[in-house]
């Protein structure tokens, strides 16, 4: 008896020496990260220089230029989740840049990114057991606490790096999300299969962490395989057809069916159906209820590629319509500090003085995160409290730092209203810097806050925007402000807005300076 017990106590130290501990039970693997010697466990990229450029500064042009290349669009919501494609850049990227061109100016603690392994089979749900993932731009931060919760949640969740270490599907994402959303934790998940239950086990597992964090989803996925350049687009697009129904069960119908019909060379009709249902089923938890496909298209549209076989891409957003987008509104993660306001005002103040002063156009340089990110604004000049010129943005076309510089001079300059500010004006000018959040389109004029929300109107082409302040200064209640939106700023009917015109708010964050002063012989 004493020789048993002293092998099973062997035994013991030995499963909790490779990080197995026994609960209810049944193994389960432990889900703490130990790193050895008190390094941080770092997976190194495994597809960089074949997928995506290997070097850094020739991977980071390369997705700003993709991304460049995608317009700005208005959110009709709360952005909870992504579909985006994984092959190689060349191909997929621009496609996944519309999608990632949502995120420009939002925050988010943590990116759940789900997966399917290419490479290594296994059963179950594979986690990363690193510290950190990195790419040519950097590390990114493993969120332990998510992965502890997952590992504790789901029965057949285990960590399986090496399942992680050759697989491509999430990596393909990181240089776009830290490009776009710079500091971010990441909880990667690859999927060993794709069925009903283990898509719903997953889903519930991360809509409950997502609940009382700032969580975004990413769902990994080509389209169709190796079809013809027509088929492809047939397939694919009653793919995403099924997909805008936010209905799992209908994606999984819709890739039977299309496979049952026997398209020549049709391999899949979507090679992520697991991590697209469970990413659908956590959004419509978390309350998603929009899908928008924003874009799609096949090899076949690259240059060069055959029509013959070819693989599909698509680019979709789930939303939440109902409630504020707390991503895209300026909060402490992503105002701005005292000293990146005041660096904006001394540009502006430059822009103009240069410009008035000789027509040249200021230069800058910068190199600060948050001014160089994508960001819109409006600049308003006032000299003796009366207006002088107000003109901005309503997208993120440009870096702050630049939209700020154009927009000063186009207020000093362009304002139709009034004639362009000579140079003896300029020691009376106060300046005004209003930065945006991204647009949020609402379902009613209830929604709206004249107190804290910016408003945007829109219809037949036209469009009309007030910034928060009008209302703080006028007075005017929320009926009168929306007719005078209508009518006075976008030429629209007074009652327009009670009529189908598209409204949106937005919030900013606003900082000025005062006119200069006349400096005596004592303070030069």
């Amino acid at each position: 008896m004493k020789s048993r017990a002293r092998l099973v106590v062997i035994m013991l130290a030995i499963l909790l020496a490779a990080g197995i501990v026994v609960v209810r039970g049944r193994p389960r693997q432990a889900f703490t990260s130990t790193p050895a010697h008190g390094q941080p466990v770092v997976r190194p990229a495994a597809v960089a220089g074949t997928f995506y450029p290997a070097d850094a500064s020739e991977l980071g042009a390369e997705v700003q230029q993709y991304l460049a290349q995608v317009e700005s669009s208005a959110s009709p919501g709360a952005l909870v989740a992504l579909i985006v494609p994984h092959a190689g850049y060349m191909y997929s990227a621009p496609v996944a840049a519309y999608a990632y061109r949502l995120l420009e100016g939002r925050s988010y603690d943590t990116v759940v990114a789900v997966g399917s392994s290419h490479r290594v089979p296994f059963t179950g749900f594979a986690l990363t057991g690193a510290d950190a993932w990195a790419t040519p731009l950097g590390r990114v931060q493993i969120d332990r606490e998510a992965c502890d919760h997952l590992g504790e949640s789901l029965p057949d969740a285990r960590l399986l790096d090496a399942a992680h270490s050759v697989e491509h599907s999430i990596e393909v994402q990181l240089p776009f999300l830290q490009t776009v959303l710079g500091d971010f934790r990441l909880l990667p998940i690859l999927m060993g299969d794709d069925s009903r239950e283990s898509c719903s086990s997953l889903a519930q597992a991360i809509a409950e962490y997502a609940r009382g964090h700032s969580v975004l989803l990413i769902a990994s996925t080509d389209m169709s395989h190796y079809p013809s350049y027509e088929d492809a687009v047939r397939v694919d697009r009653e793919t995403l057809a099924a997909i805008e129904t936010m209905e799992a069960d209908r994606v999984a119908e819709t890739t039977r069916r299309l496979l049952a019909e026997n398209t020549p060379n049709l391999g899949t009709a979507l090679c992520g159906e697991g991590p697209v249902k469970t990413v659908l089923m956590a959004a419509r938890q978390l309350g998603a209820d929009q899908a928008r496909v924003l874009r799609y298209a096949n090899s076949g549209d690259v240059p060069g590629v055959p029509h013959t076989r070819v693989v599909g891409y698509g680019a979709v957003a789930l939303y939440r319509a109902s409630g504020e987008d707390e991503s895209a509104q300026p909060s402490a993660g992503n105002a701005l500090n005292p000293a990146q306001q005041q660096r904006l005002l001394g540009v502006a103040r430059d822009a103009i003085e240069q410009y008035v002063g000789s027509r040249q156009r200021l230069a800058v340089e910068e190199n600060d995160p948050a001014l160089v990110r994508p960001g819109a604004a409006f600049v308003t000049l006032t000299s003796g409290g009366r207006l002088r010129g107000c003109i901005g943005s309503l997208e993120p076309s440009a870096p702050l730092i630049e939209t700020v510089r154009n927009r000063a001079i186009q207020a000093a300059t362009q304002d139709s209203r009034f004639p362009p500010v000579q140079v003896a004006e300029l020691p009376e000018l106060e300046i005004e810097i209003s930065v945006l959040s991204p647009l949020r389109l609402v379902g009613s004029a209830e929604e709206i806050d004249i107190q804290r929300h910016g408003l945007v109107v829109e219809s037949g082409g036209r469009r009309g925007v007030f910034l928060p302040q009008v209302a703080q200064e006028t007075g005017w209640s929320r009926d009168v402000l929306l007719s005078r939106l209508c009518q006075d700023k976008a030429g629209l009917p007074a009652d327009a807005w009670r009529r189908g015109a598209r409204l949106y708010v937005f919030t900013v964050q606003s900082f000025s300076s005062p006119a200069p002063r006349e400096q005596t012989h004592e303070q030069q």
